[in-house]
Order: C-alpha cells, then structure tokens, then sequence
C-alpha cells in the first residue's frame, strides 16, 4: 500500500476494480464520496488556530475528527440504504463496555448530551439516557449524539469536558469505532458487488 492509500478504506482497490461495473450512479456517488470522506478523517491530526489555547483546540480537534469519520459512516449507510430500497439508514449498536466506561467518566459531556438542543430525536434521547444509567454500553449513539452537539448544537470543548487527555483519549476511542464499523460495512458492500 503507497502512502497516498494507507488512510483510504481497507477494501479501496477492490473497489476501484468494481466502480465501473456499478450502474447506480447514487450508488456510486455515495460510495466514491465515502472513501474520500473516510481517508480525511483518517488522515486529519488536528485544527490550528493562534490564537487558541492548546486545551480548546485539543477539544475541538477530536470533536472535529469524530464529525469527520461520522460524515463517512452517514455516507456508507446511505448507500446501505439505497441498495436495500429502504427509507430510513440503519443504526447500528456497538456495545463497548471499556470505552463506555471511558467516555462515563466525563461529567461535562454527560451534561451536554443530556441537554444539548441538538440531541431532540426522543429514541436517541432515551438510548443516552440509558446509557448513562449504566443500562447499555452503546457508544454508537455517544457518537451520534456528539456528531449533532458539534454539527447543529450546542458544543464547545469546554462545556463537553473535552479539554484534558483522558476525556479525549475515550472521544479517540470512539472515533476508531465508528471508522472499525464504517469500513466493515464498506468492505461488506464491495464484497457483495464484487
């Protein structure tokens, strides 16, 4: 694998090989978007700004990587959908009961995620809820939750507790689960196609 590839999707050059034999043109688009998608969040390492502490850029770094690879996996469920002609995109759970003790551990994202303006979809509400009363160890909806918080809400680093290295050690564990979930199902999809 070239430098220029090792950030890309795991199943990149079966891709590539299948692209053209792939006749859904939304399809396509979705799926080539993905692997671009995938391979910036990959390769990002972080926002600069002078004129900002190193703790709020730190903050806002992993809550920027963490949109990064979410946009990617949004992307891959769109073409899930696409090919199962549903309506809606799957969620998928992953139950990480070390990571979610982790990301327990922050009182000021609990807080956020709890209350935030964006988190308004009662499902996803209940699922937090659940999660912080030790119910389930499903950080999937973490993700989803902070995704909403950073993209349409209400998020600084500082009041989502994302301003010292374990707090953002436990968002880097969850951004690598949402990259570990996005690029099985891109691997399923391509094995299917192939």
């Amino acid at each position: 694998m070239t430098i220029e590839d090792e950030h890309f999707p795991k199943d990149i050059k079966k891709f590539k090989k299948i692209a053209k034999k792939i006749n859904d043109k939304q399809v396509k688009n979705c799926m080539t978007r993905y692997t671009y998608r995938y391979r910036l969040a990959k390769a990002f390492q972080g926002l600069q700004a002078p004129s900002v502490s190193k703790k709020t850029l730190d903050g806002y770094s992993v809550a920027t990587k963490l949109f990064l690879a979410y946009s990617a996996y949004d992307e891959i469920r769109e073409v899930e959908k696409l090919l199962r002609g549903k309506n809606k995109v799957e969620s998928y759970k992953v139950f990480n009961f070390s990571v979610a003790s982790k990301i327990r551990r922050n009182s000021g994202l609990k807080e956020l995620l709890l209350n935030s303006v964006a988190v308004s979809n009662t499902r996803l509400k209940n699922n937090i809820k659940s999660f912080y009363e030790n119910k389930n160890n499903d950080v999937m909806c973490i993700a989803t939750a902070l995704r909403n918080c950073f993209a349409h809400g209400d998020f600084t680093a500082s009041t989502a507790g994302l301003r010292t290295k374990s707090p953002i050690a436990a968002i880097e564990d969850l951004i690598e689960i949402i990259q570990i979930t996005s690029n099985e199902l891109f691997s399923k999809i391509v094995a299917v196609r192939n």
